[in-house]
């Protein structure tokens, strides 16, 4: 009987953990911005804008993250694969290809 509560409480505590761990975020100073301009941590919604196939100027808006990790994390968690870079006001920073 204690070795099944002692179990039922790790898998607990063990399912806190992961949440808080997925849930953390890091802002910085020179994040991304958003469509208001106001200033965005890593793992949240952001935007950058690029020179596209055609030569026209197209907008990317996703996640942003502060690492090529946590992109492709993010990346296959939603069931792709990849991810890109771009730099904003000298800090490069990661989205994930989806």
């Amino acid at each position: 009987m204690k070795t099944k509560k002692y179990l039922g409480t790790l898998i607990g505590i063990t399912i806190v953990l992961v949440i808080l761990v997925m849930t953390t975020t890091h802002a910085t100073a020179s994040s991304p911005d958003d469509a208001d301009g106001e200033s965005q941590g890593s793992g949240e919604i952001g935007h950058h804008e690029y020179i596209g196939e055609s030569g026209e100027k197209e907008k990317c808006e996703g996640m942003v993250y502060e690492s090529a990790e946590d992109a492709e994390a993010a990346a296959i968690e939603n069931g792709c694969s990849g991810y890109h870079e771009f730099d904003k006001d000298g800090t490069i920073w990661y989205m994930p290809d989806c």
